[in-house]
């Protein structure tokens, strides 16, 4: 007998059964294709569950009529949109079955989609579901739409589940809408937001910062509105900010000097945490330090960035690198090197390495100084300790580079070549704009073109706008004025002109005399809504200044030499103006500018100095009386500034109010230079002051040069 077929390898030996005739599979598939019924073409169908017994079989019974329901599980990202409203306005459905089909789409179609998100929540608007919706859902929609393109949605979601009195906005929902503002830096209606809040909370004081800080007008009146609506969460309603948001804030602050508001702001931080805790340590952590050793350091208040920095070790909270730099950059924008030089030492020492950025900042300052010997033995340090060149960074060869540049420009310029051969990351933008402005100082107009055309990496738009300035700044020292207005029509038509630019054009003419081109520059700036910034004006108050010594000198600008087609293509207007010969005086134009500029921007040191000097030459009087105006403005004068009114005292022959702000400047500190002490000295020699006093004034002087020259 034979054995039954099991499951094994064996094969049954081959037959003329049944099956013969359906071995192949395209036969079977034809065969069941012709022998089945006829199917419907699917349709969408409101989803419902259908669990009974009876609807399964109402469904086997009618198979002609077979619809694809709309079953949540089948609602997904691959879902069309647009059939499922289109089926929404075609069938007759209850309002509960509409919303509860938006709602899962809702849930399940978006995929973080805020424009899906928009229109399911119109269309509920639309039909009058959206009252259905619960707080878990408007949560939901409101985090979707927190990261698309319109805030303003998310404001009239909130307006909307106002207008439903069973549902009330939660700080949850505030917050995304606050999230959404700070993404687009719409501060203001942040501001506006915050105030409608009922109970505001820590977050959303921080989307407020944020917004701030992501404003793309971000000026001294914004930080203003900022801190006002800080203020008055804290005094008023009890809020204590968080760390980040005072740290962002106070960077902020720091940032753009406003020293007075940070104060405000840490006044009022401090009487929230006494009121919140009976620690008397302060709520400041090293971010907040950091960011006010850094505002210090802007305002170049070395005394106070020590006095933070003390106080920081006195709470044990420990620097980091950037407090460090911080406090470098305070001591030597101040110029006290000493400091500085010690605390490089004492870094050095603790922690057996050289920072970068400390060495930069240390070198940049003193050659701001024009202190070449604290520089010279910064090099030295670097050479001492075996610093290599693969553990400099960009920044600190470029100092290094603009070092070279006031010793020896020729010799920088080998160093630029060896640096270029040995790597071409090795050198930057930087140092091209350093070699092409110590070329230009010269006088050497070859060598400026053959350095800027050094070809280096693709430089970011900033940084090639960076470097043409600097081409038209040298180009402008070499007396090649046709060139430079050249290199300036070339950026005005690849749209790259700023207020930068424009100051640096007028700052060129008024260096070479052109000061009626300079004029009508400045004028077409002003009739072309373009409010020209402080340099510029600047340069048009010392073109002012200068406006009596020049007329004895050559015309301000010969039109013959400049084409005519060339002054039209750098947009200079107003041909009728005459500088030499204006309609009011010297001084009634140069108070007027005096006002028009103090509506836009604050006035600085060099704006005093360029005034003072303009009206001491014509009435000293008057100058002195801006002076006082500079110093109760906090302003601390230079030595140029007490130099022009020595100048003005020696015009009008005034050795009283000549020895007055002799006094008034050995009183704040600052030590006279050579030009100071000629300008005295001839003040009391046209008051015709007795000759004993004059000698005794010259001796004092020349011990204090020879002084100056030994620490040299």
């Amino acid at each position: 007998m034979r054995p039954a077929l099991n499951l094994t390898t064996r094969r049954a030996a081959s037959s003329h059964c049944l099956w013969q005739h359906c071995s192949s599979t395209q036969y079977i598939e034809q065969f069941f294709i012709q022998r089945s019924p006829p199917v419907a073409r699917p349709s969408f169908k409101l989803f419902s569950r259908s669990t009974s017994t009876y609807a399964l079989k109402e469904q086997e019974e009618d198979p002609v009529e077979h619809v694809t329901k709309l079953h949540p599980r089948i609602m997904n990202k691959d879902l069309p949109l647009d059939a499922l409203l289109t089926f929404l306005s075609t069938y007759t459905l209850t309002h509960k079955e509409i919303f509860n089909t938006l709602r899962t789409a809702l849930y399940n179609t978006t995929q973080y989609d805020s424009d899906k998100a928009w229109t399911i929540y119109e269309k509920m608007v639309q039909y009058e579901v959206d009252g259905h919706l619960k707080i878990n859902h408007y949560g939901h929609l409101l985090c979707i739409l927190k990261y698309g393109h319109s805030p303003s949605r998310l404001v009239q979601v909130i307006e909307n589940m106002r207008q439903h009195k069973e549902i009330t906005p939660t700080n949850y929902h505030y917050s995304q809408v606050l999230y959404a503002m700070s993404r687009h830096g719409m501060w203001k209606e942040a501001c506006q937001f915050i105030q409608s809040i009922p109970q505001p909370r820590p977050n959303h004081y921080h989307s407020l910062v944020v917004a701030t800080k992501n404003s793309r007008d971000l000026d001294i009146r914004v930080l203003e509105s900022m801190v006002a609506a800080l203020l008055e969460g804290m005094t008023q309603k009890g809020i204590l900010l968080d760390r980040v948001t005072r740290s962002t804030a106070i960077s902020l602050l720091a940032k753009y000097k406003q020293v007075d508001l940070i104060i405000e702001l840490l006044k009022a931080v401090d009487a929230v945490w006494k009121k919140a805790n009976t620690r008397e340590e302060r709520p400041y952590n090293l971010y907040m330090y950091t960011s006010l050793i850094a505002g210090c350091a802007r305002q170049g208040d070395s005394e106070g960035a020590k006095k933070l920095y003390v106080e920081m070790k006195r709470n044990k909270i420990k620097p980091n690198q950037v407090t460090y730099t911080a406090l470098m950059d305070a001591y030597g924008r101040a110029g006290d090197f000493t400091s500085a030089i010690r605390l490089i030492t004492s870094h050095q020492n603790q922690y057996r390495r050289i920072c970068n950025s400390m060495l930069t900042s240390l070198v940049v300052n003193a050659l701001r100084h024009d202190n070449l010997l604290v520089a010279e033995n910064a090099m030295k340090f670097m050479t001492k300790k075996k610093i290599k060149l693969k553990e400099t960074d960009g920044v600190l060869r470029a100092a290094i580079l603009w070092l070279k540049t006031k010793q020896d420009v020729d010799f920088a310029r080998k160093y630029f070549d060896e640096l270029y051969a040995k790597d071409k990351r090795f050198v930057n933008s930087i140092m091209v704009n350093h070699l092409v402005k110590a070329y230009g100082r010269r006088g050497d107009k070859t060598n400026v073109i053959d350095v800027y055309r050094t070809r280096l990496s693709v430089p970011l738009a900033e940084e090639e706008a960076r470097r043409k300035h600097c081409l038209i700044d040298a180009l402008f020292h070499c007396r090649d004025i046709p060139a430079a207005i050249g290199v300036f029509i070339s950026m005005r038509n690849q749209a790259m002109p700023d207020e930068i630019t424009m100051a640096m054009v007028i700052k060129g003419l008024v260096l070479n005399n052109e000061n009626d081109l300079a004029w009508k520059l400045f004028k077409t700036l002003q009739s072309n809504g373009k409010e020209p910034n402080l340099h510029a004006y600047t340069s048009i108050l010392k073109s002012l200044s200068d406006r009596g010594s020049c007329k004895n000198k050559r015309a301000s600008v010969n039109m013959d030499r400049l084409d005519p087609d060339l002054l039209k293509a750098a947009g200079i207007q107003f041909n009728n103006l005459d500088f030499q010969r204006p309609s009011v005086p010297i001084t009634t134009e140069a108070l007027n500018l005096f006002r028009r500029l103090t509506g836009f921007h604050q006035p600085n040191v060099y704006i005093y100095t360029t005034l003072i000097s303009c009206f001491a030459k014509n009435n000293i009087y008057q100058a002195i009386n801006i002076f006082e105006h500079m110093c109760s403005n906090e302003i601390n004068p230079t030595v140029e500034t007490y130099t022009a009114l020595l100048q003005g005292c020696a015009i009008f022959r005034n050795s009283d109010l000549a020895f007055k702000i002799f006094n008034h400047m050995c009183e704040r500190k600052v030590e006279p230079n050579e030009i100071t002490w000629r300008y005295f000295l001839k003040s009391l020699l046209r008051a015709r002051v007795d000759k004993k006093h004059i000698d005794i004034v010259g001796e004092l002087s020349r011990n204090a040069l020879k002084n100056k020259a030994n620490l040299c």
